[in-house]
């Protein structure tokens, strides 16, 4: 199967109303060939979008914790994220582009967890033990799983979100246990397809055991970075041998999502991913993270560079 392209997930917020912002975040992804897009998540956060999860109270941009954690208020497809899901596919469906790819992304459990305790953290003490976190976490767990499963139910791929991995925040036996049970708990033939993906952004060889970790887990692509000045540390871990022994795939995380980088230097970038783990084990080409702090005429620039760079090498 060949290389695709895709985006990590956030955009910079168009103007408009919601249905004309996913319609532009669309557009500019098809302009620039990327094979599987996302809705750039135009509505909130990649914490605010989970305000409809029981025991979650909206306070400013982000959320806290003011009860047991549960699943939605509602019927799974009143979800933003499947909600936004299907206004992508009917704006595929008008422009005949049903063959496009379709990712959802969702913030996993330990960082969603730790950022909300984080926020009021004295609201969570009256409802979950700060000693003894790992319940919270299996509370988060509990209730994004029949998220995730409608999601794929409906076609789309997923893409599990744990940046707080990569800073040594979060305690990496827990994370260890949560996230095994979570993905074990996704229907095998959904994570054979390739159809779920976990990112962790950051320098995964910065944090001692982390790498052990991921490769672990019973998720067959790792999306990673190696643009950044700490992403650029992970290219240290990577090897075919690595890969293969634990049957993974990588999603390569090649270019700058924040700088517009000389295309010679991208390429270069991807040739030493590409002699590390060799082509076959190389599932996506996407920038190192998500485009939530850039302007429009900049992600235009970086994809512009992404598909010119991508379609020499592919």
């Amino acid at each position: 199967m060949s290389i695709e392209t895709s985006v990590v997930g956030s955009f910079p917020k168009f103007e408009g109303s919601l249905d004309e912002a996913i319609k532009k975040v669309v557009d500019v992804q098809l302009n620039f060939g990327i094979d599987v897009i996302t809705d750039g998540e135009q509505r909130g956060s990649m914490i605010s979008y989970f305000e409809q999860l029981s025991g979650l109270e909206k306070t400013g941009s982000s959320l806290r914790i003011i009860d047991k954690v549960g699943p939605i208020k509602g019927e799974k497809d009143e979800f933003y994220k499947i909600v936004d899901y299907k206004k992508v596919k009917t704006i595929l469906e008008g422009l005949n582009r049903d063959e496009v790819k379709v990712k959802i992304t969702f913030t996993g459990p330990m960082t969603l967890g730790t950022i909300c305790a984080l926020t009021d953290n004295q609201s969570t003490k009256n409802h979950y033990n700060l000693d003894n976190i790992r319940k919270m976490y299996f509370d988060f767990s509990e209730a994004l799983l029949p998220l995730v499963l409608r999601v794929l139910e409906l076609g789309a791929l997923v893409q599990i979100d744990e940046p707080l991995l990569s800073t040594g925040s979060i305690n990496l036996v827990d994370a260890k246990e949560v996230l095994e049970k979570f993905f074990i708990k996704l229907p095998a033939l959904f994570v054979r397809d390739e159809k779920i993906s976990l990112h962790v952004c950051g320098s995964i060889k910065a944090v001692p055991g982390l790498f052990d970790v991921l490769l672990g887990l019973p998720v067959l692509v790792l999306s990673l970075g190696f643009s950044g000045k700490k992403e650029k540390e992970n290219m240290d871990i990577i090897s075919k041998r690595v890969f293969e022994k634990n049957n993974k795939k990588l999603g390569a995380g090649f270019i700058s999502n924040i700088n517009v980088e000389n295309q010679k230097i991208t390429k270069e970038r991807y040739f030493e991913i590409e002699k590390r783990v060799g082509k076959e084990n190389i599932k996506y080409l996407h920038p190192d993270c998500g485009f939530g702090l850039v302007s429009p005429d900049k992600v235009k620039q970086i994809l512009e560079n992404m598909k010119v760079v991508s379609n020499l090498i592919i």
